[in-house]
């Protein structure tokens, strides 16, 4: 069955994934379509693996601030002590 670009263009990236894996491509273009699909899950992955890096160098940022926050605190009960 084929579908016009309409079609495949309401489509999630999955479902176009998925088609192009299990498409029967025959032709010249089958080695495209399949190296398309690859490369687009490849930067999926890539993609999805900087966002979960960004969000935990979020929270290292907000745990260093905490830390030094509290490093500050006990750096003034010493010059407190110290008078």
């Amino acid at each position: 069955m084929t579908h016009d670009f309409t079609y495949l263009d309401q489509l999630t990236v999955e479902d176009l994934l998925d088609r192009a894996h299990r498409g029967n491509w025959n032709g010249p273009e089958a080695h495209m379509i399949r190296a398309l699909a690859v490369r687009l899950e490849d930067y999926l992955e890539f993609r999805d693996m900087v966002g979960n890096l960004e969000a935990e160098l979020g929270d290292a940022e907000r745990r260093a601030e905490g830390w030094r926050e509290e490093a500050q605190a006990v750096q003034r009960q010493l010059d407190m002590v110290r008078g």
